[in-house]
């Protein structure tokens, strides 16, 4: 109890931090003015964090000529709420606007109205032309900004050919708002609810037992990250800081149960630490879900899950995708859309669906971490390795990438792969063959089958190369378990046969693709499956680098050499070893044939751990070598990181 009173202390002062660091960044760390389109089109599908839309065109479109996205109103009255906009000052807020209107049609009047009053006006025409609106101080917070257009449109009555039924205005290319003589403000219900983020979030990562300068370094990634991205695109003047709100209150949630949970068993199968591994986790995915739901975070192919999960919804539960070009079609495995399914309810919108479904798929990433702590602490004895494995984890460029382009499926079922694997390392490290977590194992693997098609692809290869390699090169009960792992595989990959790839629909799927993978269908030199052996292997090099990083290439390598030196027939060592070996085997198979799985992904965490004992024996060395380990971590977290400020646009 004192612990987790002193740990509400602490994390109230960091939330009055965040409140600092927010005021200061909104004063002197905001641009001069903030502008850009009204949103996103194409594949990105980023929405803006300062104000919301309402009868605006979705998605925007591409003007050909500027190469300017714009939305068109599709209303006579179109409006931009800004509903934490601080009003004790005035600001300008100007519309880059087109009337496109073709020969005959005439061109409208428009009016520019803040919270209901007059206060631009233009006639428009078919050059681009800016308006400009003040919006004047007043006591009360929170602006409605009405695009009045005297004319619409329809293109299909005008167009012969066009199809376009939609009731069209104006064309919007770009929008701005700059604070009159002064600097952007803050509202006082987003201080209070920033704050309340913050602390909420970091008592949930310090409930955990991070104490010393661990539990602050945590804290102050939470609290900077989290104001961070309170100032993106002004994300303070929108509503994204309820949705800071709801990522704490989860995240305070777990660092309870986890406190409760440490109370009563301060070590769980023989893991000293394991709370503190949670916490590492808890911190970095905290951050990493915030970003997520952030307006600016690329949507990808998430709303195409969606329509997935509406299709499960509505009891459609067999369905195929297809790959990049050539556009080979497999089957659309469904476990994630299932589980998502009983949340459904609280999720009413297609964007928030998008973040259930990035929520779910984080959480199982998240869990790899915590499960490779496990393996590690028990092989390798050492809580500073098997710490920096939960760590890295978070960074790991790899899923990052995934989830940043909304492959979840594949991300969610990588995530349960990978735990299960975590598992067969843990009772490698021991000395018996327990029959629980091998059953543990077996559930999780399934569950990992039918997420998606190249995990059952990849991952039954995986494990069934770690067995061999316990049966020939293990001792004792290693062999044993090689044999287990293998029964496992097969009975998992036979169950998620059963229940779902053997449904008659893939039937004709499975013999179309092979033909056409078999007759190099497609075969190009680039942008394709199908292309030469050369173009291929400098895809691979590219590929590797880009998901893996070269820092933690680098790490991984020298740890792999270090292990293969003093620890080469260890449980954990001979499962990495196989895990590898299959990852070598499919890079090898799709430079030289059309036949490309997701491995990369599938072998992330070999790589982590693999840098992981790198820097933990480099730190074991001196005090130089400490330092060494720290800096390494740290270019390997920062190498992560660019990814996530690429996902943002940034």
């Amino acid at each position: 109890m004192r612990d987790a009173l002193a740990a509400c202390g602490t994390s109230l002062a960091f939330g009055v931090l965040g409140i600092v660091l927010l005021v200061a960044g909104a004063r002197w760390g905001m641009p001069a003015s903030i502008d850009g389109p009204i949103a996103d089109g194409g594949w990105t599908a980023r929405t803006r964090a300062w104000f919301i839309t309402d009868g605006f065109s979705d998605p925007p479109e591409m003007d050909k000529a500027t190469l300017h996205q714009f939305s068109w109103t599709i209303r006579r009255a179109s409006r931009l709420l800004m509903p934490n906009l601080d009003r004790s000052r005035g600001y300008a807020l100007t519309l880059h606007v087109l009337a496109s209107r073709p020969p005959g049609v005439p061109l409208p009047t428009l009016r520019v109205l803040v919270d209901g009053a007059v206060r631009g006006t233009i006639q428009t025409s078919n050059d681009y032309q800016n308006v400009t609106a003040e919006l004047p101080s007043r006591s009360d917070a929170g602006a409605v900004v009405t695009l009045d257009v005297s004319e619409t449109w329809v293109p299909a009555t005008v167009l012969p050919g066009s199809g376009d039924k939609r009731t069209l205005g104006v064309m919007v290319d770009d929008i701005s708002i700059a604070p009159i003589g002064g600097h952007y403000g803050l509202v006082w219900p987003v201080i209070a609810l920033a704050a309340l983020a913050i602390a909420l979030a970091v008592a949930g990562v310090l409930w955990c037992g991070l104490r010393s300068w661990l539990g602050a370094a945590a804290a102050l990634f939470v609290t900077v990250g989290f104001t961070w991205l309170l100032l993106q695109d002004a994300a303070f003047i929108g509503t994204f800081v309820e949705r800071l709100l709801h990522v704490s209150i989860g995240v305070a949630i777990i660092g309870a149960i986890v406190a409760v949970m440490r109370a009563r068993w301060p070590t769980i199968a023989a893991l000293p630490e394991w709370s503190i591994a949670v916490g590492i986790v808890l911190c970095v995915s905290a951050v990493k879900l915030a970003s997520f739901v952030h307006p600016l975070a690329t949507i990808g192919d998430a709303v195409f899950q969606v329509h997935n999960l509406q299709n499960v919804h509505a009891g459609g539960y067999f369905f195929t995708s297809k790959t990049p070009r050539p556009f080979f079609e497999f089957p659309y495995a469904i476990a994630l859309y299932v589980v998502a399914l009983p949340f459904w309810r609280f999720f009413p919108t297609v964007l928030d669906l998008t973040r259930l479904l990035h929520g779910l798929a984080l959480i199982a990433d998240a869990c790899v971490g915590v499960a490779l702590y496990a393996a590690a602490r028990r092989q390798w004895n050492d809580r500073l390795t098997a710490l920096l494995c939960a760590g890295l984890w978070p960074f790991a460029r790899a899923p990052f990438e995934s989830l940043c382009t909304a492959n979840l499926t594949n991300v969610f079922g990588q995530g349960m792969f990978g735990v299960a694997l975590g598992l067969i390392a843990w009772v490698a490290a021991g000395t018996s063959t327990p029959i629980a977590p091998l059953i543990a194992t077996g559930v999780l693997l399934t569950i990992a089958f039918l997420s998606h098609f190249s995990t059952i692809s990849v991952g039954g290869p995986v494990v069934c190369a770690i067995g061999v390699m316990l049966i020939l090169w293990g001792r004792t009960h290693l062999r044993r378990l090689g044999g287990w792992a293998i029964v496992i595989a097969l009975v998992a990959a036979g169950a998620s046969y059963a229940v779902y790839y053997s449904n008659p629909r893939f039937t004709q799927v499975y013999s179309d693709t092979m033909h056409r993978v078999a007759h190099r269908e497609g075969e190009a030199p680039t942008r394709s499956m199908v292309a030469p052996p050369s173009v291929k292997g400098r895809r691979w090099i590219f590929e590797t680098t880009d998901n893996f990083g070269v820092p933690m290439l680098v790490a991984a390598f020298a740890g792999a050499v270090l292990l293969a030196r003093r620890r080469r027939r260890e449980g954990m060592t001979l499962v990495l070893g196989g895990w590898v070996l299959v990852w070598a085997c499919f890079a090898a198979l799709s430079i030289v044939s059309a036949i490309e799985m997701r491995a990369n992904l599938a072998t992330a965490p070999v790589f982590v751990c693999l840098g992981a004992y790198a820097l933990g024996m480099l730190a074991q060395r001196s005090r130089v070598g400490v330092m060494l380990a720290a800096l390494g971590a740290i270019v390997i977290g920062c190498d992560g990181l660019r990814l996530w400020l690429m996902c943002l646009g940034r």
